[in-house]
């Protein structure tokens, strides 16, 4: 089975530039671009410029309903109009909280679920200073959905990507593509390929992974973000099949078959050689608590 795909790589929110007008741009570029594929995907928090480096209240305006909100809505009529699954992203407003989230709509099915931010980046900001832990709280689900024609479909947001649990909990729940949007820049440029790389390939899935590109900056910034773009899709063995460089406002489109996750499995069987009654310690909650836990021996 083959699946079409089509990601966007949008540049950022510049000077003089609405939140509304650079999300609706994201829009019009994907409709723009579009030919047919199964499934439009573009990258995190897209509905406006990036305030995780600043700590300020007047962001929580910006956070809104998930199923009611503008950004779904506006998803629900571009995935009517095109025929096509899309996978987006919000700042989102609950009940029990602020989530950074992702979400998926179909064209039969309307809104076919959400994703929460699990891994939310800062914490002692001498080497971090990014204030994710401000603004959201942490998911606790880890779905996978199906697009309309079958194919099974996990998301997570940037710093997710860093957690291997999280890519073994979506092998192990049958995820053929994952979606990860980010919106990274800094420290990770070097990382970002070879990391995502390695995780496709330990997971047998697609990987469709989309940032944004360019400079960007709030008013209370010293200095601007450099948004790395790299935006890509990886297959089940770590080949990249497509990629974009640090090009603004630019579409990535790939076909995935489907029948390389089948042999990605049968060439490595990860299953057939783990060993699981030695891995307690990775899902202890009592390691870790206060630093590292060393043991004697070899």
């Amino acid at each position: 089975m083959k699946v079409r795909i089509l990601g966007i790589q949008p540049g950022t929110v510049t000077e003089g530039m609405e939140n509304r007008e650079y999300f609706q741009r994201q829009l019009d570029f994907a409709e723009e671009h579009y030919s047919g594929e199964e499934l439009i995907m573009f990258p995190e928090l897209m509905t406006g410029m990036y305030f995780g480096y600043v700590r300020e209240q007047r962001w929580f305006q910006y956070a809104e309903d998930f199923l009611t909100g503008p950004t779904t809505a506006a998803m629900l009529r571009l995935c009517w109009k095109l025929d096509t699954n899309i996978c987006y992203s919000l700042f989102e407003k609950a009940p029990d909280g602020y989530f950074n989230t992702m979400g998926l709509v179909s064209p039969v099915r309307g809104v076919a679920g959400k994703y929460r931010k699990i891994h939310l980046p800062g914490g002692d900001l001498r080497y971090n200073e990014c204030y994710e832990k401000y603004y959201f709280n942490h998911g606790t689900q880890m779905p996978v959905y199906e697009l309309d024609n079958g194919v099974r479909v996990a998301m997570m947001l940037c710093y997710d990507r860093s957690f291997p649990e999280l890519w073994r909990a979506y092998y192990l729940k049958g995820a053929q593509i994952i979606c990860v949007a980010a919106c990274t820049m800094g420290l990770r440029k070097d990382m970002f390929v070879a990391e995502l790389q390695t995780r496709a390939l330990e997971s047998h899935s697609y990987v469709i992974a989309l940032n944004r590109a360019g400079e960007e900056k709030t008013e209370k910034e010293e200095q601007p973000r450099i948004h790395f773009g790299k935006s890509m899709v990886i297959d089940p063995m770590g080949n990249i099949v497509a990629a974009l460089e640090d090009e603004p406002w630019a579409a990535l489109s790939a076909e995935l078959d489907l029948d390389t996750i089948r042999y990605a499995r049968a060439r490595l069987n990860w299953e057939r050689d783990r060993h699981p009654e030695l891995y307690g310690i990775v899902s202890d909650i009592h390691y870790g608590k206060e630093g590292m836990i060393y043991e004697k021996g070899f």
